[in-house]
Order: C-alpha cells, then sequence, then structure tokens
C-alpha cells in the first residue's frame, strides 16, 4: 500500500500549491491566475466557488488522509 501525503508547497516565483500526491496539483495560486487540476481558470462570476470548491476537495483529501 502506498501512503501518499497532502502538501501545500510555495516557491520564489509566489506560487501556492495544493498537492494530493508528489505530481497531483490540486490547486494552484500563481501571479497570472488561478489552476485548478493544472488549469487556468477564466475570470468570471463563477471563478471564486470553483478555486473554493478546489480547496474545499483539498482540504478534505489532506484530512482523511492524515488518519489513514
Amino acid at each position: 500500500m502506498i501512503h501518499m501525503t497532502s502538501m501545500m508547497t510555495v516557491d520564489m516565483d509566489s506560487n501556492i500549491t495544493f498537492q494530493a500526491a508528489k505530481n497531483s496539483e490540486m490547486l494552484r495560486i500563481a501571479s497570472d491566475g488561478f489552476y485548478v487540476r493544472g488549469v487556468k481558470l477564466e475570470q468570471d462570476e463563477k471563478e471564486a466557488e470553483k478555486v473554493y470548491n478546489a480547496f474545499h476537495a483539498w482540504l478534505t483529501w489532506a484530512t482523511l488522509d492524515r488518519y489513514k
């Protein structure tokens, strides 16, 4: 069984990345916008909802993964 660890990283380019596994980006906050699962979101009336849902999914996964 492989145990995956949730991660949040901040790099020197001011990107904040929430990952479910080593190469599994769930949400990235970058200077040029928001990315959900590697896809840049359009700036529209649904953007905040999509970012919230992606963060909530990561937080839920990280919480459940902690108790394995």
